[in-house]
């Protein structure tokens, strides 16, 4: 099939407004128009189908081009009824990204047809009715929605939980199990909007539990230990930050590899870079030292470094991170490119690509930084090992104050290069001039000065555990719609959350934007064109990959 940006995919930059309550309209408009008119026609088509051909005997020649002109018809039908189908896939997946852009939209939550309510037809209704309550509790929701919105409107957000609070957990338990099915939804991929769900019913799960009157006591106590709540109501970085102390803590007290001193980095030379980490200070030196060695000792050695010449796109650096092989559970793995791009007057130039891999084990505790607490620790915006690991690991590489860095990553790996890009020491050592993700949650981390490319799939639900849109003048995101994805043969990662599938859904969208003048397309290709001028990339460009091995310094 020939590509079509008008249904593969939509690119989004800078400022922009969404009258989601006129796509909730139209939506539900074509969803109760297909279900009077399609099925009907259908119908009587096929009646007139039959009739036609008993005729068959009695007049054939003339049965035989009624029997011919029905059947263009119905191909027609059909065609008209794929078109309807397709529209509809486009007006719900803009509705439910950008469906916290109006808190009037909320009332659609229970409107037959709406994006945002149940679909037109016997499963849809029943599904409405049956989960997660019965048709009052979810036309009550929705109303404690509306309210809910308006009151964080007026800048009191806890007021309607205050004033309902019977109406407040109701909603409450209604949006977690919401949360629930499109997870499930995304696992089997029995939605093909499941990602763009999730972050709608997330960001609402958050919303109520962020309502609720802060407890005087507990946030000074988190806020100490660097748990703040975000700026939007639908985000989840105070829920992250909870989850992340809490794992810290029963890590801390034994649970897995129990509690980390730090982080061991080591490249391709056997030279070894130690940061250690706050608990390290209530160690003896000696025993520090004896923990150290032995992390080191279990690491396996680092990839050797690999050459190419010539620009690297957005899908070559992302293709680059799902070809490291060196991570596991008890090892983290980052690269970081040198490209050193020669000119015509004989000088040359030096820029840098940080590539992060994903999470390696959705486990806690890992002796490997790549596990699911840096993932709470990231969306929570909080330090973590991987943090350290990255900057050990770009020191070891011997990036230069002046030289112009880009973090890139997938998943979590997106996740770190946000935060990384946004943190202000960084930026006071580093020349940071682009971000890179794929298939990431940045809403909560992302830098409000550095230009930001972020690749995101509708059906995937991980871009969507931040609880809200990515926004900001400097923010280039593109959302495909790959509703059909597999889990690709290449990546065990299920459904449209595969890395290579990321890469195969970039490169045929950058191929595209180079021969379309689309408007969206055109500002695709602004950014790529942004992000390869700004590291100074050319033909000429020579990049050696440099790989580094990391590991938490714990007590087991």
């Amino acid at each position: 099939m020939a590509f079509d940006p008008h249904r593969d995919v939509s690119v989004a930059s800078g400022a922009f407004r969404v009258d989601v309550n006129e796509l909730c309209a139209a939506h539900t408009l074509l969803s109760h128009q297909r279900a009077l008119f399609i099925g009907p026609a259908r119908f009587a088509l096929g009646a007139a189908l039959t009739q036609a051909e008993m005729a068959s005997t009695l007049a054939p020649t003339g049965s035989a081009r009624l029997v011919r002109a029905i059947i263009v018809a119905m191909g027609a039908l059909e065609h008209l009824a794929s078109g309807i189908d397709s529209l509809m896939w486009k007006l719900q997946d803009t509705a439910l990204t950008y469906g916290d852009a109006e808190a009037s939209a909320s009332l659609w939550e229970v409107v037959p047809g709406s994006p945002m309510g149940p679909p037109v037809g016997p499963g849809g209704l029943a599904r409405w009715v049956l989960a997660p309550g019965i048709a009052w509790s979810s036309a009550t929701t929705a109303l404690f929605h509306a309210a809910q919105d308006t009151s964080s409107r007026a800048g009191v957000p806890p007021l309607a939980s205050v004033l309902l609070p019977g109406d407040a957990h109701l909603a409450a338990v209604c949006d977690l199990l919401s949360v629930a099915q499109d997870g499930a939804a995304f696992a089997f991929h029995t939605d093909h909007a499941s990602g763009a769900r999730f972050q709608r019913d997330l960001g609402r799960f958050a919303f109520d539990v962020g309502s609720l009157p802060k407890n005087p006591g507990i946030t000074p106590f988190l806020a100490g230990r660097g748990v703040s709540q975000g700026s939007s109501p639908t985000s989840t970085r105070a829920a992250s930050g909870v989850a992340a102390v809490a794992v810290a803590s029963a890590v801390a007290l034994g649970f897995r590899h129990g509690r980390s001193y730090g982080v061991a980095v080591r490249g391709a030379d056997e030279r070894a870079h130690v940061h250690p980490g706050g608990a390290a200070a209530s160690l003896p030196p000696g025993v520090f030292a004896a923990r150290t060695r032995a992390t080191l000792e279990a690491m396996p050695q680092a990839a050797p470094d690999t050459h190419y010449t010539g620009v690297a796109t957005s899908a070559d650096t992302i293709e680059h991170i799902t070809t490291m092989s060196g991570g596991d559970a008890d090892n983290g793995e980052i690269a970081i490119e040198e490209h050193v791009t020669a000119h015509q007057d004989g000088t040359t130039t030096r820029s840098w690509t940080v590539d992060i891999r994903g999470t390696q084990s959705f486990m806690v505790g890992e002796s490997g930084p790549q596990d699911s607490l840096t993932n709470l620790q990231g969306v929570a915006a909080m330090p973590s090992d991987q943090l350290d690991a990255i900057k050990e690991a770009m020191r070891a590489a011997g990036i230069g104050p002046g030289e112009a860095v880009e973090f890139a990553g997938h998943s979590q790996g997106g996740i770190m290069a946000a935060q990384l890009a946004a943190d202000p020491q960084v930026r006071a050592d580093y020349n940071v001039v682009s971000v890179l993700t794929a298939g990431s949650p940045t809403a909560t981390v992302a830098p409000r000065d550095v230009p930001v490319l972020a690749y995101e799939n509708s059906g995937d639900i991980v871009p969507g555990c931040d609880g809200e849109a990515t926004r900001g003048d400097n923010v280039t995101t593109v959302m495909f719609r790959d509703y059909a994805a597999a889990t690709h043969p290449e990546d065990p990662v299920p459904s449209s959350h595969s890395a290579p599938l990321y890469v195969d859904e970039i490169r045929t969208t950058l191929n595209a934007a180079k021969a379309s003048s689309d408007p969206g397309l055109s500002a695709l290709a602004a950014a790529e064109a942004r992000r390869t001028q700004a590291l100074g990339l050319t033909d000429n460009t020579h990049t050696t990959i440099h790989h580094y091995q990391t590991r938490r310094i714990t007590e087991k």
